[in-house]
């Protein structure tokens, strides 16, 4: 297949939604069957504020997010020792930060919703952009409940 990447890598972006862990399952299942690396990538922007109001310390923030991504990466280095597992925590918009690290794998593997918008969308925002704009495979992985 013409471009396609040898990287031998799965990555899989994450942001401790129900969705996220089961895009994490399938992510780490896949990267056993293809003998890959699994990368778990959590990104972490600021919230938009519109015409301002009060934000807590920027580390917060960032503190939170580096939390996450510790708890989901130790968790998931218990539940699947086999693999060799990478954690990277980005900061930015969501979906163009996980458009760089895909196009450095093989694969990237989002849950079809995360935390924000509303209930009733099929897919969210970030998986919605990436579907979109990512020029390379992509798997948006739908909760076995909704």
């Amino acid at each position: 297949m013409a471009g396609f990447n040898q990287a031998n890598r799965v990555v899989v972006g994450i942001d401790g939604s129900a969705a996220a862990d089961e895009a994490l399952a399938w992510a780490a299942e896949e990267a056993r069957v293809r003998g890959a690396v699994l990368e778990i990538d959590h990104v972490w922007n600021l919230p938009n504020l519109g015409y301002g109001g009060f934000v807590a310390q920027i580390d917060d923030f960032e503190k939170d997010a580096k939390e996450l991504l510790e708890k989901v990466a130790a968790e998931a280095r218990k539940n699947y020792p086999d693999l060799t597992i990478e954690a990277n925590l980005l900061e930015g918009p969501a979906a163009p930060a996980l458009i760089v690290r895909g196009k450095l794998a093989d694969l990237l593997v989002v849950g079809s919703r995360g935390h924000g918008g509303f209930a009733g969308l099929m897919l969210g925002s970030v998986s919605q952009q990436l579907v979109h704009h990512a020029e390379f495979p992509i798997v948006v992985v739908h909760p076995s409940k909704i």
